[in-house]
This record gives C-alpha cells, structure tokens and sequence, in this order.
C-alpha cells in the first residue's frame, strides 16, 4: 500500500521538502493557511558562504552549496521564472581583518569563496574602508516570490490544502493520522517558529529570534554587488535595496519598530554616502534552535509524526540538502540521519 503524507506549512521547508516528495512520486498534500505569516515571506533569502565573525565557512557548506544551487535552477526551469540571483558580497575591512583575509585566501580551498581584497574599486556611493574583500558563490533566492510560485504550482497539483491547522483536528485511527478527511501515515510538521507551541515537541529548546529588514530605493548606488558591513545592502533592480537586519529575542511577532528601523540606519550611513528614502518595513521570525542546527526526524514516541525544522538565518542554503535528506528518511528503510540534525538529541 502506497504511504501517504501530510506536510503542515508551505514556508520554505514546507515548499521544498513538498517540491523533493513530487520529484520522488511520493504521495502527499500539503496544508497551509494563505493568510499565515510566514518568515520565508518577508527574509532577504541571502546565501553567504563564509561566517564572517570567525572567517570560517558555513557550516556544510561543501554539502549544501551545489544541492541549493540544483534545486532551486531545477525550479525555476519547473516554474517558468528567475528566483536565484547570483552576486558577489563586497565586505569592507579594517587592517586587521585583512591580515587574516590574506591568511584565509591562501587556506585550502577558501580561494572558492574569497575572490580578491583590494581598494575600493566597487562602484558609487560606497564610503572608504582601509580594504575590500569580494566574496564569490553568494548571492540571494527571491524568497516571496519562489513560495507564491510554488504555492501556485502545488494547487494547480492539487497537493495544497489553503486551510488553518488546529491540532485538536488531529485524529488518530488504525495506525493512521486524519484530518478533516484527509487522512496519511506521517504527518511532517514544517511550521516554522510557530512550532514552539506544538505540543508535540514541547522539549525542543526552541529560540526563535525577530529580524526587521527594510527597503530603500538610492539612486547612484552601486547594483553589482552585495554590501556587507554590520548589516547586508541588496541591490534589488531599478534603484532598490533590501537592507538589514536585526535580532531580537523578545517580542517574537512579525510587527515592525521603530527601534529596529532606527538601528538599521544607524549602521547603513556608516557605510554608504548617498541619500535615500526608505520605501518598505517588514518583521518576521527565523525558526533557530539552542544549537543551531536544523532538526529532522520521527518523534521517538510517536512513530506517525515527524519534524523538519530549525533551518535559520542559513535556511534558504540548507532547505534543498536537507529536504532531500528528510525525503530518504522517511521514504527509505532505515536511512541514517546524522546525530547533529536528529530530533533525537532533544527528546
């Protein structure tokens, strides 16, 4: 008999862990309320290679970076539009932080990810830093519009259920979960922040964390790369800037502040030197945990009901490798998840 499973959320794990069971012939739907927030709606979707406080890379970044980048040309071949967007990140260096920028070049293969460090030859409007290093295989996925996209594509399917997820709705019958009539094997749990209030994984130490991100339009600003500098600066087209972010652990909504905007202008004046007038505010909540690292899964006493989850501020680099993990999980006998990924570090 064929498995079925029920997926709640259409964020950005919920999308693409529906996207690898359609590729797998798996048979599954997907419930999500339209109306719902979700954090993949409003973040910069910005994939970085390197982690600059430490100048070390990403964490898997060997493993994710060639799946993200298959998956998401693979979407956009499947949807009939652009969401990957390729660019160089530009980061201006004080002296010490180039000492070890040309330590780290010269490394095993961070001649991948650093491309040069140079003076400031990058274009308008950027003030001067006593270096610039350029970062390579970075750029941003158009996050807002890869999910509409996609949630066009799973209807059209007929695998996305527009509907408010209660889990008092849940029942559970002859090794079976249902829900309103719909009924599957597995129910996988992709919902975000929200899943701190889940009652099934009350012992996941969840810390969720707000960002606030803003949109500028500046004219003369350069558009070939990224900036980053205490914030990241994201040439959008036609003169506009995402720019941001914040992180804030308290007053987990998706409400913009003034404090926050306040703060992100603070830091961008201190690294461009045009005028500007800010056209957009947006708040969302990232899904983190404790040890932030993603959690992938079965609940260890509950065999019908699974989790993917924790993806983060590296979620739009890690979703694509992972989805396809969780698919393997839960589709072949006995797949091996890696302790540091698996629920069961928590429960």
């Amino acid at each position: 008999m064929e498995k079925k499973f029920l997926i709640i959320g259409q964020g950005i794990a919920g999308s693409l862990l529906g996207y690898e069971m359609y590729k797998a012939g798996l048979n599954f739907k997907i419930i999500s309320s339209l109306d719902l927030r979700k954090a993949s709606d409003v973040a910069a979707g910005m994939y970085n290679p390197l982690v600059f406080k430490r100048l070390t890379k990403s964490w898997m970044l060997e493993a994710c970076l060639p799946v993200m980048l298959e998956t998401y040309r693979s979407l956009e071949e499947e949807l009939g539009d652009q969401f990957l967007y390729p660019m160089d990140i530009i980061k201006p260096l004080s002296e010490h932080e180039t000492i070890l920028w040309k330590e780290r070049i010269n490394e095993d293969n961070f001649s991948d990810y650093i491309a040069e460090i140079g003076k400031n030859n990058i274009g308008k409007g950027i003030k001067d830093y006593y270096n610039y290093g350029r970062v390579t295989n970075s750029g941003y996925v158009h996050l807002s519009k890869l999910l509409n996209g996609m949630s066009k594509f799973f209807k059209e399917q007929g695998l996305l259920i527009d509907a408010h997820f209660d889990y008092k709705d849940l029942g559970f019958i002859d090794n079976q979960i249902t829900w309103h009539g719909v009924s599957a094997e597995t129910i996988v749990f992709c919902e975000g922040y929200h899943a701190q209030t889940n009652p099934f994984f009350k012992k996941i130490d969840f810390r969720p964390t707000k960002g606030e991100l803003l949109e500028i339009y500046c004219e003369g600003l350069q558009e070939e790369y990224i900036l980053n500098k205490n914030l990241f600066v994201m040439p959008m087209g036609d003169h506009r800037f995402r720019v941001g972010a914040t992180y804030a652990w308290h007053n987990l909504n998706e409400i913009v502040t003034e404090e926050a905007k306040s703060d992100i202008l603070e830091r961008l004046e201190d690294i461009i030197s045009l005028p500007y007038k800010v056209v957009n505010h947006w708040a969302g909540v990232r899904p983190t945990v404790k040890d932030r690292r993603p959690i992938l899964g079965i609940h260890p006493l509950h065999d019908h009901i699974a989790i993917f989850n924790g993806l983060g501020t590296k979620g739009v680099m890690l979703a694509p490798y992972f989805a396809r993990e969780m698919v393997r999980f839960l589709s072949v006998n006995n797949y091996p998840l890696s302790p540091e990924i698996d629920i069961r570090r928590f429960i």
